[in-house]
């Protein structure tokens, strides 16, 4: 598996500076989440460095991977460095674990493993992030919870800019709704 160093310097020279700041804030919350999860930090780490890894590919970078996207990841651009990212970190020697990571921190699944939700989690409560640093201490105590929230967050977000959703999102939501036995609306 690729060491810490080698990913850091890889992904510092592919991100911009507000990128790659943002990278290191994830990976700053994802291993404060993995202490309390008993999750290696280790592994933690790698995928929260490398979660936005094509974040910032170019047209022709992109274009290598379009017929690996489905539709709703061609017309919102933004799911697209989600799956690309999550099949260059193949050659990292990732686990499938690992890069559902990568795969699903954008839209998030149903039944997520507990590192997928880490890293889904850590992206939307990093530090500058306005909006989700409300749902840190939740988290630390209820990550299911917290799915259920975020994911609520999202879908309302995408739903106010008029955006294609996810199939993924949408399952998401259910999901930790059912398994929380529609908490968020009692």
């Amino acid at each position: 598996m690729i060491e810490y160093d080698d990913l850091y310097k890889l992904v510092k020279n592919n991100l911009s500076t507000k990128r790659f700041n943002h990278t290191l804030r994830v990976v700053e919350r994802a291993i404060e989440y993995s202490k309390i999860y008993n999750v290696d930090e280790n592994v933690v780490k790698l995928c929260a460095l490398a979660h936005d890894i094509a974040k910032e590919l170019n047209d022709v970078e992109l274009s290598k991977y379009y017929n690996l996207l489905d539709e709703i990841e061609i017309v919102n651009a933004s799911l697209q460095h989600a799956k690309i990212g999550s099949i260059i970190c193949k050659e990292f020697d990732f686990s499938e674990d690992m890069i559902n990571s990568i795969k699903y921190h954008t839209t998030g699944r149903e039944n997520m493993s507990i590192l997928e939700k880490i890293i889904y989690l850590a992206d939307a409560t990093e530090s500058e992030r306005e909006i989700g640093k409300n749902y840190v201490e939740l988290v630390k105590t209820n990550i299911d919870k917290a799915m259920l929230e975020i994911s609520s967050l999202t879908l309302k977000k995408l739903l106010d800019k008029g955006k294609v959703i996810h199939v993924n999102t949408i399952k998401c939501y259910n999901y930790y709704n059912i398994l929380l036995g529609g908490e968020l609306y009692q």
